[in-house]
């Protein structure tokens, strides 16, 4: 899960794609949309797009997406042969939040993925399920939703992730800090796209106004999970069996070694901040979506089967990381094309997931697509991303996204009450503004 920014590196191909403007290519249009300008070149070049950034001729700057299942397993499942993510979007990530699971690369990565996995195994994650449930009839509870009330979706969303994912980490809600939280998060992810979109990138120390911006808000950013990590070692949990305990008391199963303070807050500020961001996102857009489609809804209401279907059929259209990027170290195929070494490749779920080879109606949301045995690749479908790297909170995710749904539809019926949303493509996928919903008693 990375913002788009093309990797600068000199490349010559024949691979088809948008001719662009005769001095900055493409440019203009990622940063204007990048969404649908992906989607369109998707469907007037094939499945592997050549993206000129610059001016063209022999030095031309390309960027190549890929956008067939095929490819993207190779994409996901290569890297460290053949693709590697030492590109400006992970770069960034890192100098935003430390170096963590999302962003480390190599052996640092695979002693942290083995040190953390054994604490999102599916039996693990279940500990968790009462502590889910109770939030969401919490939420449900709160002042804000009502017979009859409208509601924006996306900040009750937040609310309930938010405080999931403070009671996991920290054995204790973290109400005190949400309204820091709301106020927060665009803001650095805002900061973020910003910093990996420039076409000249100066070091974090130079005194530019938006590296000073950056730095006030990634300075906010630690000092909260500072101040909540404070407040814990004060006020210890009874049991001790929250994330914190528990990221402390893992050790590598190959070296014995714990993982050190450093790795902990950092791994706690991305749990924090990216955990509950995603999250969010796909139970707003899934619940407009139903708000929507009643007719689906009532299905969705009465059919256990349908929950987790809708959710999937909700990040199948509005997959929260909508885009992930390689960098190749060797030359690659993708479909009949040799890729340079040294090319910046990505993968988007927003493209793939509407590929209609693989998905019929591409554009019709219909949860019965995730009933049964679907005859599907494996990569048409990737929110969580895939192979090694794939989402270490996948279960998590969506334990705690199903048990909301399934309280929410089981108390109210949901109308969607303005246009589908504006989208901005941040560090994860997100509305531009309120999603309003309203709501009446069954």
């Amino acid at each position: 899960m990375t913002p788009f920014r093309v990797t600068l590196v000199n490349v010559r191909t024949d691979i088809p794609g948008p001719p662009g403007g005769p001095v900055r290519g493409v440019l203009p249009a990622f940063r204007r949309d990048v969404l649908g300008f992906t989607l369109d070149s998707f469907r007037r070049y094939g499945d592997v797009v050549a993206y000129r950034f610059g001016p063209p001729g022999r030095l031309a700057l390309v960027a190549v997406g890929a956008y067939h299942p095929d490819d993207v397993h190779r994409i996901l499942t290569g890297t460290g042969h053949g693709f590697n993510r030492q590109t400006v979007g992970f770069e960034v990530m890192t100098e935003a939040f430390g170096e963590g699971l999302l962003t480390t690369e190599a052996e640092t990565w695979r002693r942290q993925r083995r040190t953390l996995q054994p604490l999102f195994t599916p039996r693990h994650v279940g500990r968790y399920a009462e502590l889910m449930a109770d939030e969401a009839e919490r939420v449900l509870a709160g002042p804000a939703v009502a017979d009859g009330a409208v509601v924006d979706l996306h900040r009750l969303m937040q609310r309930y992730t938010l405080r999931v994912v403070g009671r996991a980490l920290f054995g204790e809600d973290i109400d005190e800090f949400v309204d820091d939280l709301y106020w927060l998060v665009p803001r650095i992810a805002g900061q973020i796209r910003s910093r990996v979109m420039q076409a000249a990138r100066l070091p974090l120390g130079w005194p530019t106004p938006s590296n000073r911006r950056f730095r006030r808000l990634r300075a906010t950013q630690y000092a909260l999970v500072d101040q909540i990590l404070a407040r814990r070692a004060r006020h210890p949990s009874d049991d001790q069996d929250d994330l914190i305990s528990r990221l402390r008391a893992a050790r590598d199963p190959q070296t014995g070694r714990p993982l050190s303070e450093r790795e902990v807050r950092d791994q706690t500020l991305i749990f924090l901040m990216a955990g509950h961001e995603t999250t969010a996102g796909a139970l707003t857009f899934t619940v407009d979506l139903l708000g929507r489609h009643p007719e689906v809804q009532d299905k969705v209401a009465v059919e256990e089967d349908l929950v987790r279907a809708a959710l999937l059929e909700g990040m199948r259209l509005y997959p929260p990381a909508y885009v992930t990027e390689r960098r190749t170290t060797t030359d690659v195929t993708l479909r009949q094309y040799v890729v340079p070494r040294g090319t910046m490749v990505f993968a988007s779920p927003w493209v793939t997931h509407r590929h209609p080879v693989f998905w019929p109606d591409p554009d019709r949301f219909d949860p019965a697509r995730f009933l049964g045995d679907q005859p599907r690749p494996r990569y048409a479908y990737f929110p969580f991303g895939g192979g090694p790297r794939s989402c270490i909170g996948e279960h998590f995710a969506m334990l705690e996204a199903t048990l909301l749904l399934k309280a929410l539809l089981g108390r109210y019926r949901i109308e969607a009450v303005d246009p589908p949303p504006r989208l901005r493509a941040f560090v994860t996928l997100r509305p531009a503004g309120a999603v309003r919903a309203r709501l009446t008693r069954r």
